[in-house]
Order: C-alpha cells, then structure tokens, then sequence
C-alpha cells in the first residue's frame, strides 16, 4: 500500500466506504477524438454510528483523484522520461451496493501530441471520504507502478504533474466536446471549476 493516514481504525473504517471496479483507458469520444479514462466507482457503506453519515444508505463526500504517466513521445525508451497529468472529481453522495462511471478528459491535440497510448504506464487512483484518505488497493493502481513506486517517488510525480500540466486533464463533465457521464450512471458532482 502506498498511503495510510490516520490509525488503523480509521483506515480499516475508510478502506470500506469506496471502492474501483474497473478503469477504462483510451475511450474516444466521437467525432472529436479526446482520450477518455473512464472509472466504475462503487460505494460500499458507512462505518457504524459515523455522526457525519446523513443516511447510511448513501457515501458522501468522494474524491477521486487520478495520476497517470505516459512514456515522453520525444525521449528515448532509455531515458525513462514522463509526462504526468493529475485531476480530481468529488462526488457529493452515492447510494450504496450501486457502481458509477466517472470520467477524465484529456484533448484531442494533447493526446495527438503525446502519444498517448491506450493504457499509461503509470496511473494511480487516490481515494478519499470525507478528507480521509482511503489506502491505495491493487484496482486503484497500475502493475508496473505497484512494483516501482513509493512514496517518494509518488511525491516527485504528482509535483511534476502539477506544474506544466495542470488544468491539461481535467473531469469529463468540463470536457470541451460536451462529454457527460450519462443516465443513471451519473453521480452528482460537487462542480469545481479549476482543477
């Protein structure tokens, strides 16, 4: 695991809220072409007498953040040069036992001009209930980095992810073609503008 916060109750209590179901990478949305990640979040429960839950039936306060890290296209292999993009969504609440598709959206002309193959070679889903982290599982986490991250060099991408290229990925429903996550799929959003 690469992030623990709080103590182990806490963590036990989180690591049960949220999960990831699946992640989709390199979904186009036609006729323009953008590079879609598309994430199946599910939300598992609430802790017992949590005074914050609202309903027990319903997860509030989501966050999911996504860092992925793809090869640069102007680099050697041997170089091992990435360029990393970081977004988050916050998802307001989400009924229990039932899944929804979240999206991120990275341009047409940004994916053209990286590159961007289907999967990245890294990618990395932080989550968080409430402002408490939950810990990073084996679906939140791609194989190669589960085998050559850790904490600090989880730190480093984050930090270069958020100087040259933030605001480049952002949430599918700021998407410029008009993507949304649609029908009952959608969960409600707490809509921040700036990423």
């Amino acid at each position: 695991m690469l992030i623990l916060a709080g103590s182990v109750t806490d963590v036990a209590a989180q690591a049960d809220r949220v999960e990831i179901k699946n992640v989709k990478f390199g979904a186009k949305e036609r006729p323009w072409g953008d590079y879609m990640i598309e994430i199946d979040v599910e939300a598992k429960g609430n802790p017992k007498n949590d005074p914050s839950v609202i309903n027990p039936n319903y997860v509030d306060n989501i966050k999911v953040t996504l860092l992925v890290g793809y090869p640069h296209p102007d680099r050697p292999a041997s170089a091992r040069e990435f360029i990393f993009h970081e977004a988050s969504v916050v998802i307001a609440t989400m009924e229990t036992k039932k899944s929804r598709k979240i999206a991120f959206w990275i341009p047409y002309d940004i994916a053209q001009r990286d590159n961007l193959s289907k999967e990245p070679e890294y990618w990395v889903i932080d989550l968080a209930v409430n402002d408490q982290d939950i810990p990073v599982s084996a679906e939140n986490i791609s194989k190669r980095a589960s085998r050559n991250l850790n904490m600090q060099s989880l730190s480093s991408m984050k930090g270069i992810a958020g100087s040259p290229t933030q605001g480049i990925m952002l949430p599918g429903y700021l998407s410029g073609n008009g993507y949304r996550e649609s029908g009952t799929d959608r969960p409600p959003f707490v809509r921040i503008e700036e990423n």
